[in-house]
């Protein structure tokens, strides 16, 4: 009887430790309209970039980080490289980088200012600041592009999209 009771227990344990968490325990942001998750049980790592955005959460705009960051290898040149994968109707490039700034131009925004959309458009901007703002002591993302209905030029830090409630 007592080999079937430690038999149990073991098999109780192994299942118990084996079993996958659904539900993140590992608090958002709290924020005026957007949130930020970095849920470390949900990550990527085939992800192609390291932030995205949702805009269909009906608490506004969720930035969550899909994957971590390799810093070693992560490049302004890389970085680029993958938005411009991910979004090929908006393409960017470096201009350059000057102390906590990175300065990009988008050539042809048409498609960002007039065609995504006010909720696309700024998904896309988060997702650049975000994920640009990952690179080794850059905190603000100057985009240089021709206005239009749903996107302005200007600089971003990812507290333009986030304000933490305290």
């Amino acid at each position: 009887m007592k080999k079937y009771t430690c038999l149990l227990l073991l098999i109780t344990f192994i299942i118990s430790c084996n079993t996958k968490k659904t539900e993140s325990t590992e608090p958002a942001i709290e924020t005026a309209g957007v949130a930020i998750m970095v849920d470390s049980a949900n990550i990527k790592t085939d992800s192609h970039y390291f932030w995205t955005a949702d805009m269909d959460n009906p608490k506004g705009l969720i930035m969550t980080k899909t994957r971590p960051v390799s810093e070693d290898s992560l490049t302004a040149a890389s970085m680029i490289g993958m938005l411009n994968d991910q979004y090929p109707d908006v393409q960017i490039s470096l201009t350059k980088i000057s102390r906590d700034s990175i300065f990009i131009r988008i050539k042809n925004s048409t498609h960002l200012t007039q065609q995504m959309g006010s909720s696309g458009a700024e998904a896309y901007l988060a997702e650049v600041t975000y994920n640009l703002t990952e690179l080794m002591g850059i905190s603000f993302v100057n985009l240089q592009f021709k206005e239009g209905d749903h996107a302005a030029p200007g600089t971003y830090s990812r507290t333009d999209f986030v304000q933490v409630k305290e």
